[in-house]
């Protein structure tokens, strides 16, 4: 191989050298960007991560909040429409009481009109037959009257469904359940699985113990 040759080949090298070292130079500063762009990201994503955490737990805070403000205000609720129930039942049954002794009264007051009525009829030659003298009594009552026995009527039905229904439910016989009309039936087998539950719950907390 010639000087001029080697020469050559020389200065080919070089050339080829420094500009591997140039690209060398442009790829470890670009590497020295992406590594502090990464130290960057990286460090956004780990406050978007523990922001994103904070988060979390403060919707679970809230949610927790929430919850125990929806049951305060369930549990006043229920106290409120249980002082009203009550009282309901105290004035309904004054009101019953009252009604019952209204009742006798206008028995009491019909056998008076009927004894005073046949005593004029007796006394009065003009009364033909001894027929009755005295006007027909108003007839205010007899709706109300009807209204009262259709609701009576009504708690006693709903009492006994209610009863049979527990009693089927209770029993165990296979058929006690089948037995009851078709829209028992459902509630009856509720009321079956409430038990159940309620006997399993029972038996587990004896064995925890």
């Amino acid at each position: 191989m010639s000087r001029d040759d080697i020469e050559r080949r020389m200065r080919v090298a070089e050339s080829t050298l420094q500009q591997a070292a140039e690209r060398l130079e442009t790829t470890e500063k670009r590497l020295g960007e992406i590594d502090q762009e990464r130290e960057a990201v990286l460090g956004e994503s780990e406050i978007a991560r523990r922001a994103l955490t904070d988060l979390d737990q403060a919707i679970a805070d809230l949610r927790e909040e929430l919850a125990a403000v929806e049951l305060e205000e369930a549990r006043q609720a229920l106290a409120e429409a249980v002082v009203e129930r009550d009282a309901t039942i105290e004035q309904t049954a004054a009101a019953l009481e009252t009604a019952v002794a209204m009742i006798e009264q206008v028995d009491r007051r019909r056998q008076a009109v009927a004894e005073a009525n046949e005593r004029v009829a007796a006394l009065d030659p003009g009364t033909p037959k001894r027929r009755a003298v005295a006007p027909e009594e108003p007839d205010t009552l007899h709706e109300p009257w009807q209204r009262l026995v259709t609701v009576v009527k009504e708690q006693l039905d709903e009492e006994l469904e209610t009863e049979v229904v527990d009693a089927a439910a209770r029993s165990n016989a296979p058929y006690a359940i089948n037995a009851l009309p078709e829209h028992l039936r459902a509630v009856a087998m509720e009321r079956r699985r409430r038990l159940q539950r309620a006997a399993l719950d029972r038996l587990q907390d004896t064995r925890r113990r």
